[in-house]
Formats: structure tokens, C-alpha cells, sequence
């Protein structure tokens, strides 16, 4: 019985180093500008893939804001201003 005992407490403890760990992570939040001749989607995973070969655990990006370029009526460049988070180690 006592042994059993055990093993739930080794249970419980390693529970809540995993519960801790997840509570206890710290977040960083970077801005991204990037731009395509597609569109808005295209410029948004460009930033991604780009940003991604420095940092790593990208968790969310938030569109913080959209533009174009209009030249000759006709648009001609889609911009993203991204707002990148990632957990810090």
C-alpha cells in the first residue's frame, strides 16, 4: 500500500512541475513588417517563414495592421505589420 502511495505522490509532483512550467512561461512579442506582390496572405506567411529561422516556438501572429501600394491605379504591393509571439526560453 505504501508503495502505491508513492507512485501517486511521484504522480502528483510531476503533475504539477508540468502544470507549473505551463503557467510559469513567458511570452515575447515582436513586430514583423513584410510585403507581397500577391496579397495580404502571401505577405503574412512570408513574415512567418522569415522570422521563423531565427526564432523559435512562434506561437501566434496577430495582424496588427494592412496597407497597399497603388501605382498607376493598379495595386501593386500588399503590406502586413505583424505583432509575432514566441516563448522565451
Amino acid at each position: 500500500m505504501f508503495h502505491l502511495h508513492k507512485n501517486i505522490i511521484k504522480s502528483l509532483y510531476l503533475h504539477v512541475l508540468i502544470f507549473k512550467k505551463i503557467i510559469m512561461a513567458v511570452m515575447k512579442v515582436i513586430e514583423i513588417l513584410a510585403n507581397s506582390e500577391k496579397s495580404w496572405e502571401d505577405a503574412t506567411r512570408k513574415a512567418i517563414k522569415q522570422a521563423s529561422k531565427s526564432v523559435k516556438g512562434i506561437k501566434s501572429a496577430f495582424v496588427q495592421s494592412q496597407s497597399v501600394v497603388v501605382n498607376d491605379d493598379e495595386v501593386t504591393e500588399f503590406r502586413v505589420n505583424l505583432k509575432v509571439t514566441f516563448e522565451v526560453n
